[in-house]
């Protein structure tokens, strides 16, 4: 079963697009609180919003019952309207969730993840996965390793 990927979700915020990629994740690591999770990662979001243009977001949080860097992503059935740089609502959210006392593992990940990003048609072929599976292997032919 391919946990995390999400292809062609309907939500109506960037919270529900969280919250969803939250429950997958929260049962592989098995934590007592999706919902603190959640919060966490969309008061950091608050805090600045992570929507970097080209219809992306990736809101990231760092979060005590998580032991290692983990991914989730979705993409939406109908784009969000998200203040963004470039105006364009949002339609793949890759969501970022690492372990609390480890900052360094994630600011790795999130640096492998902007170069991933701007990869001519990386995102187009995220938008066209229809499966589960076929969206995880269109994530994993960047090469985030």
């Amino acid at each position: 079963m391919e946990t995390g990927f999400l292809p062609h979700i309907k939500c109506d915020s960037v919270r529900e697009a969280v919250a969803a990629l939250v429950e997958p994740l929260a049962q592989e690591c098995g934590l007592s609180d999706r919902e603190q999770l959640v919060d966490e990662i969309i008061r950091r979001e608050q805090e600045g919003s992570t929507a970097i243009g080209g219809g992306l977001v990736i809101p990231h949080a760092r979060f005590a019952e998580i032991t290692e860097v983990k991914i989730a992503l979705a993409t939406l059935q109908q784009p969000l309207e998200v203040a963004t740089a470039d105006g364009r609502p949002v339609d793949v959210v890759i969501l970022l969730v690492g372990p609390e006392g480890d900052p360094r593992s994630m600011l790795r990940v999130l640096a492998r993840l902007a170069r991933l990003v701007k990869l001519d048609g990386f995102l187009d072929t995220l938008r066209m996965a229809r499966e589960p599976a076929q969206l995880r292997l269109s994530f994993a032919r960047g090469d985030l390793s």
